[in-house]
């Protein structure tokens, strides 16, 4: 999907294994940026690069232009496909301080955050060539400069990314889906990352990794308001429900899913986590 002649969306489509007999279909949207180069936004999973490289191939260009890859975040829907870009292309990969450890060592991650099926959905681990930092911007055309904002909370080295000249707004996976499995690292700095890309006025456009393009201020105003307002009833069951001692493994975290009306597969160790952070973290009293 053309947004602008140079700026393009492309969906990737992939499966978890939840269980073997169970798979939950998901989609995930990484962005190309046609210059003289070209420059990718998060690679999806393993084996979107098939996709990828046909879609570069049908704008007349070859997978060679890449020369860099910005990952949003570590988690292997975005990274799934960066080890092999750059052993293609020998393009450079960026992405914030602190996702390094998980993005240069899957084998890490997948102990830390036990995704189902994790190794179907990322190839291999890959080194970073760049640190980026909030406030840096990056000319990757003429008229294509893009500023890094660091809006953590989903991960703890989450970008969003502006897309100056076109008042686009990138954010990954920063604004939670209504009624989504709750997936997050910091409830507060999630909070605190939904009100800094709220206040912001400089983009006509939110993308996002799970939506199609966002243009009427109505529909972005709307999905930003549903991410505040499905984690402050998340913060509200998890406080009720996480109370004193567990008789069995995810006791809390299933109490607090069947309460939110959530299927009964979110009852797991990340989503688990996500909640926990909503007890260690300050609260945010103003939202």
């Amino acid at each position: 999907m053309k947004l602008t002649e140079k700026i393009h969306l492309l969906q990737i489509d992939f499966e978890i294994a939840i269980t073997p007999e169970k798979k939950l279909s998901r989609f995930v949207n990484v962005i190309l940026i046609f210059a003289d180069k070209i420059t990718l936004i998060d690679t999806g999973v393993r084996g979107s690069e098939d996709k990828i490289i046909s879609y570069i191939e049908q704008n007349k260009r070859d997978v060679s232009d890449i020369v860099s890859v910005i990952l949003s975040h570590s988690h292997p829907d975005h990274i799934g496909s960066a080890r092999l870009f750059k052993e293609m292309t020998n393009c450079k990969i960026l992405a914030h301080e602190s996702e390094i450890s998980w993005i240069e060592n899957i084998d890490l991650q997948s102990r830390e955050r036990p995704v189902p099926g994790f190794y179907n959905l990322v190839d291999r681990s890959v080194r970073i060539d760049e640190i980026l930092v909030t406030g840096q911007e990056l000319k990757v055309a003429d008229d294509v400069t893009l500023e890094i904002i660091h809006t953590p909370g989903h991960s703890k080295g989450s970008q969003s990314i502006l897309f100056k000249e076109d008042r686009i707004l990138f954010t990954a996976d920063a604004v939670p889906l209504k009624n989504d499995i709750p997936n997050y690292d910091n409830y507060s700095d999630l909070m605190n990352s939904l009100k800094t890309i709220k206040l912001n006025n400089r983009y006509d456009i939110l993308l996002t990794s799970w939506t199609p393009p966002l243009s009427a201020f109505a529909e972005r105003i709307n999905l930003l308001i549903d991410g505040e307002e499905y984690m402050k009833k998340i913060d509200k069951m998890v406080k009720e429900n996480y109370n004193g001692n567990e008789s069995e493994p995810f006791m809390f975290c299933r109490k607090t899913i069947e309460r939110l009306g959530l299927p009964p597969f979110f009852v797991n160790p990340i989503v688990d986590k996500a909640f926990k952070s909503h007890l260690y973290s300050d609260c945010i009293k103003r939202y």
